[in-house]
């Protein structure tokens, strides 16, 4: 099915792509997540189809990076993916959007692309369309049935690899049968111990998700120019474990003297450098 754009929202398009693109390669950057993120909201708000009765938001995103990038991107490339995905379901939830499957991202690497650039192509593919991709026809799913805490668990399912609690999904859904069993426990208590050059502080975990970065919209911000934008993560996990993830950053996270590690299950006692910060987990 062609997707069909609003003709000011092709023009905005039309126009940011004007100014964006000469101003990219004459000043290149380095491509952060969050510009991803973006771009792939944007690419979701530009192809929006008007259906009978709803609008129907594209469920399949290609996202062409430069080689570089894309090699840089390739380690935590299933975390990320996973953002991505979220913000889409949130963006149209926010919107109200009908997505028709849980959104489907691929990257591929395009030797056209300068570093610091990308392409990203939107499609809307019907659940009764097969594309012979694995990674699409998989995916497919009715999402409208499914209510805002539904679709929640289901995310959570979706990166656990698992089938989780308290999903009780409507008869006639392509999710129905999935077993349902107890609710997840609460997230325990964890906390940070955070010592820097002018001295120490301590941060409670209280949500699932903390961002680690340069950048000023990161919950710990590390005042550090050898740290990214956006360096780390810090995830909640379904199996009651905290997970820390590096975001594809350039010098890397150190974990119990060991640099250069990408992911590391947190346990009470770990401590972890980022830039000049360094941090010890504790949790109950």
């Amino acid at each position: 099915m062609k997707t069909r754009q609003n003709p000011l929202s092709r023009f905005e398009a039309f126009m940011q792509r004007l100014i964006e693109g000469p101003f990219a390669f004459l000043f290149p950057s380095r491509l952060e997540p969050v510009e991803v993120a973006r771009k792939l909201e944007r690419a979701m708000e530009d192809n929006v189809f008007q259906g009978v009765d709803r609008l129907l938001a594209p469920n399949v995103y290609d996202i062409y990076l430069s080689i570089k990038d894309h090699q840089r991107f390739s380690p935590s490339q299933a975390i990320l993916v996973r953002e991505w995905q979220e913000d889409l379901v949130n963006l149209a939830r926010q919107r109200h959007y009908t997505l028709r499957s849980n959104p489907v991202l691929r990257l591929h690497a395009d030797s056209s692309l300068r570093p610091g650039l990308v392409r990203i192509e939107a499609e809307l593919v019907d659940r009764q369309h097969r594309t012979g991709d694995p990674s699409v026809d998989g995916e497919v799913m009715e999402t409208q049935a499914l209510s805002a805490e539904q679709l929640a668990q289901l995310r959570a399912q979706l990166q656990s690899g698992q089938l989780l609690p308290g999903i009780d999904v409507p008869a006639g859904s392509s999710m129905s049968g999935l077993a349902t069993v107890r609710p997840a426990p609460p997230m325990p208590q964890a906390w940070l111990t955070i010592r820097v050059p002018q001295g120490q502080q301590i941060y409670r975990i209280e949500k699932p998700v903390v961002n680690i970065g340069r950048q000023l919209n990161n919950d710990i911000i590390v005042e550090d120019k050898r740290v990214s934008r956006y360096h780390a993560q810090i995830k909640y996990q379904p199996n009651g474990q905290f997970m820390l993830f590096d975001l594809g950053s350039t010098n890397g996270i150190t974990v119990n003297g060991m640099p250069g590690v990408r992911q590391h299950t947190l346990r009470s006692g770990d401590r972890f450098t980022i830039g000049s910060y360094d941090f010890y987990f504790e949790r109950r």
